[in-house]
This record gives C-alpha cells, sequence and structure tokens, in this order.
C-alpha cells in the first residue's frame, strides 16, 4: 500500500465486542456519520459493505485509524489489509496528548476523536503492512510459550508459599503431585523456544533482524524476538522514540506553569511485556556494560531515583536497538566488564 494524498478518514474505536466507526469524507468534519457493527467477521463485512457505497472512495484516498489495542483489532487490521485499505494503527498515548482537555467520554465520541487525529496527522501516518508468515509464526510460538509458564507457575507457586509459611510436609506433598506436570511442561518450553530458534535461523532477514538486535548487551533472545514481532520486523516502530513510547519506557513532563509540578513519568498505555522485559535487559546491562553501570552508579549517588534511573537505562537500551537496525550493523561492545 502506498500513502496517496488523503481527503477521507475514518476513525474507529475497537472494543472486544464492537467496533464504532466515525466517517468524515472530504475533510468535512460537521458532516461525520456514525455506524457500530459487531467486531467479528460479519461487523467487518457490513463495515466494507458501507464504505463501498460511497461516492469518491478509493482505496487510496481514504485512510482508517483506530488505536493499538492488542489482540482485538487484529482481526479487523488483517482485513482491511487484505483489501489493500490504507490502514494506520495509532498508539493510544499519540492520541491522547493530541486532543487536550475533553469533555464526556464513550465509543462514537473517541471514534470521532480518532477520525479528526488522522485528518489533522495523515502526514505522518505509518501505514500498517501484514506481519510476514514467519513473524506471524513467531509471534504464535512467543504465545504459546507465555501460557506454558503461566501453566508452570500456577503449578509452582503454591509450593512455594507452602514452604514459606513453613508447612513443609504440604508442599513436599502437593511437589510430588505435580512432579511429572512440571517436568513436561518445563520440556514442552525448550521445545518452543528451539521452535522459534528455527524459525529465525531458517529465514535471511529474520535471522540478519535477530543478530542486529541481541549484539545489544542485556538484550536477550526472548526480548529479540518480542521486539521483532511487535514491531513487525521495526516497520511499525522505526524511531527511537516512537518506540520507547510503544515499550512505556519513555518519560513525559507533568508540569504546567509554576503550580503543577508532578513527577516526571512514563505511559501506562504500553506493550506491558515488553517494558517488563525491558526492565530485566537493563538490570543485565548495569551489571556488564561498564558505561550504563557509570552511569547507573553516578545518578544513584546524585540522590536519583533507582527506578527513574533504571528507566532511563531501558530508554538508552531502546536507542541502541533502533540505531543497530538503522545502521544494519550490530552493536560494537567497547564497554563490556
Amino acid at each position: 500500500m502506498k500513502k496517496e494524498e488523503f481527503c477521507n478518514f475514518v476513525g474507529i474505536d475497537v472494543s472486544k465486542k464492537t467496533l464504532d466507526v466515525v466517517f468524515i469524507f472530504n475533510k468535512e468534519v460537521d458532516k461525520s456519520s456514525h455506524q457500530q457493527v459487531s467486531n467479528d467477521a460479519e461487523g467487518i463485512k457490513k463495515l466494507m459493505s458501507y464504505v463501498k457505497k460511497q461516492k469518491g472512495v478509493t482505496t487510496h484516498n481514504t485512510l482508517y485509524c483506530f488505536e493499538h489495542t492488542g489482540i482485538y483489532g487484529r482481526k479487523l487490521a488483517f482485513a482491511l489489509s487484505e483489501k489493500q485499505w490504507c490502514v494506520w494503527i495509532e498508539m493510544p498515548v499519540s492520541i491522547l496528548r493530541s486532543m487536550g482537555l475533553q469533555r464526556g467520554k464513550n465509543d462514537k465520541v473517541d471514534a470521532k476523536r480518532i477520525a479528526i487525529y488522522a485528518m489533522k496527522n495523515n502526514e505522518k501516518a505509518r501505514l500498517w503492512e501484514e506481519p510476514r508468515k514467519e513473524v506471524e509464526t513467531l509471534r504464535q510460538l512467543l504465545t504459546t510459550r507465555e501460557r506454558l509458564i503461566n501453566s508452570l507457575m500456577a503449578l509452582k507457586v503454591p509450593v512455594k508459599e507452602f514452604k514459606q509459611s513453613g508447612n513443609k510436609d504440604l508442599a513436599s506433598i502437593i511437589e510430588k503431585s505435580i512432579k511429572n506436570a512440571v517436568k513436561g511442561l518445563e520440556k514442552d518450553i525448550k521445545k518452543t523456544e528451539q521452535a522459534m530458534n528455527e524459525v529465525v535461523t531458517n529465514d535471511d532477514r529474520l535471522a540478519k533482524l535477530y543478530s542486529l538486535v541481541i549484539s545489544v548487551i542485556g538484550v536477550g533472545q526472548i526480548t529479540t524476538i518480542e521486539l521483532i514481532c511487535f514491531t513487525n520486523e521495526f516497520k511499525m516502530y522505526s524511531e527511537a522514540k516512537q518506540l520507547a513510547c510503544y515499550c512505556g519506557v519513555a518519560p513525559f513532563e507533568h508540569t504546567s506553569g509554576t503550580s503543577v509540578r508532578g513527577k516526571t513519568r512514563v505511559s501506562r498505555m504500553a506493550n506491558k511485556s515488553l517494558k517488563t522485559k525491558l526492565h530485566l535487559c537493563a538490570m543485565v546491562a548495569i551489571q556488564y556494560d561498564t558505561e550504563l553501570k557509570t552511569y547507573y552508579e553516578r545518578k544513584v549517588k546524585e540522590g536519583k531515583n533507582k527506578m527513574l534511573v533504571i528507566n532511563a537505562v531501558r530508554n538508552k537500551l531502546v536507542h541502541r536497538i533502533t540505531a543497530v537496525v538503522k545502521r544494519q550493523t550490530p552493536f560494537i561492545n567497547k564497554n563490556a566488564a
């Protein structure tokens, strides 16, 4: 899909069960129309049928914009992309920050705000591309691995809690009863990780991208694969600030004039999985990268909050990751401890 001059804008508020859709044709905001359809194949079909009946609407002069809502918007994104319609999936925080103070909130209002945002900012739209088969396979394997780990933790946590409470006899009984299940889950987790490695190794593009990202000190296998999947091979978030915002590690000021002096904070509307993994990456980097270790220790000595400094390290890692992807050269390890 190529980006042309847009004159029609469609804002879609995505929820689990419904899609609220507001259409702005020929940039006439006052004449916008609203439709609500179910968030399933039938509803999306109705949406497409309605659009096709509108005069002056072509494949490339209409921009469809909705917020990044994870699995709820995936079916819609794939359906629109299959028709080669121009789809822009934007971070909620970007749309929210552009609105300023707003009164009232419902799905119809939110959809209109998204349509207006798309109209005002269409020149910076990043059109969504359907992931390649290999990337989608990796994503599903990641999901499978996460489910297996959650199941494993659900079995192990009660045993740990009983041991900590001093009830070792009961802990031993439970531990014996789940022994085979734990072994099976651990074996399946390893098999899933091996399957992910095979997908990466057997695809030249993925193998190259993987080698670049994992060259950054502190960044491990699973974080690398998640970054590749969630950014669609860095097509969705190629700039450091964009990716940092998506991962929830970009700090935003909370000040106004002389009266409001809130703490600098990161967005709560972010990919929590990547945010957590980047935290672990930062902890490893602080140990093994001399530059980041020195930076961390200096800031802590200056009295900075440790969590804020760790977040700054996460941000630096994101900048390094996007830099190696842009340059197409691995990170040069000059400061390893």
